[in-house]
């Protein structure tokens, strides 16, 4: 799928964040201050989740990528400020189940040395290769949150694979939020207008998934 294939379909079979007063102002607070720390990720970590989430939304076609628009900041502050406390040390176990895992298939030691290669290689993984499994990594990762998985290779990928979902649906909220690909990339409607049910998408946008 092309880029513009992609972006047009962006959204259409992934849910996003529910966007809550709290959410949007989260959004908005994005926009500017692109010299921040992080306060939920480590340096180091909030690295890897700044290249995961440019591998989901790289830049191409003129339209900026995740990078560019600095939807990690979004990201980390989400997990901060919004996430509750259980939800965020499960995260943290995410994490750490999923920088084990690219160590593991990378063959390297130390995670400082995964590259954009090794990343890019887990998304495939993940989300390609081993699509047909999801339904059975959230019934694991589900029934075994209060667990040890320290042993057991295959929760080691059932929360790996939450940790990249997390990332991949924090990154398209962000995307689809982000005030100038709202504007100029996705369908925008500044002032709703007339509601139509099942209407082919490619008829009423052009094929854009809607501005959030």
């Amino acid at each position: 799928m092309n880029r513009r294939k992609a972006l047009k379909n962006l959204g259409l079979s992934l849910g996003t964040i529910t966007l809550s007063p709290a959410v949007l102002s989260l959004l908005h607070s994005c926009k500017s201050d692109l010299d921040w720390n992080p306060v939920f990720f480590s340096s180091d970590h909030v690295n890897i989740v700044a290249e995961l989430s440019d591998l989901i939304i790289p830049s191409g076609d003129n339209i900026p990528g995740s990078k560019e628009l600095n939807l990690v900041k979004f990201i980390d502050l989400y997990i901060h400020n919004i996430s509750n406390k259980k939800d965020q040390d499960l995260l943290k176990k995410s994490t750490n189940a999923f920088l084990r895992n690219c160590l593991t298939k990378s063959t390297k030691n130390n995670f400082e040395k995964l590259d954009r290669n090794d990343l890019e290689s887990s998304l495939k993984y993940f989300f390609k290769t081993k699509a047909d499994d999801h339904s059975e990594w959230r019934q694991a990762y589900n029934k075994n949150k209060e667990q040890n998985i320290e042993n057991d290779t295959y929760l080691i990928e059932a929360f790996s694979f939450n940790f990249l979902n997390t990332i991949r649906q924090l990154t398209i909220t962000a995307f689809k939020g982000n005030e100038y690909i709202g504007e100029n990339v996705l369908a925008y409607a500044p002032i709703p207008g007339q509601q139509k049910g099942c209407v082919d998408l490619e008829e009423t946008t052009g094929g854009r998934a809607w501005s959030l």
